[in-house]
């Protein structure tokens, strides 16, 4: 077994479309995931959180988000850098279950 990954990956809905995508983060299909939670930050931002049993599971995601990020571009802004999501993801190091 690999080592645990987990990816952080950040949205910006646009006004009125929050709900929706809500929704859509909730009905991804997160089955390569260990575990997986949606957190609200404020100010229309939203995070998805997975961990992964290893980077293999999280490359299998990787093809599928970005279609998926595709079909849900109308409802995000853009962050200043242009770029649809703020993203960052590591190894974990200490995991408390």
């Amino acid at each position: 077994m690999g080592e645990l990954v987990t990816t952080v990956t950040k949205f910006k809905a646009k006004k009125g479309s929050e709900n929706q995508l809500i929704d859509e983060l909730r009905n991804f299909d997160n089955s390569s995931s260990k575990s997986w939670q949606v957190l609200s930050l404020g100010d229309n931002e939203y995070a998805a959180i997975n961990t992964y049993q290893s980077i293999e599971n999280r490359t299998e995601d990787v093809v599928s988000g970005l279609d998926w990020l595709d079909g849900i571009t109308p409802l995000i802004d853009l962050y200043e850098n242009g770029s649809r999501t703020e993203a960052f993801s590591g190894i974990v190091l200490y995991e408390n279950e």
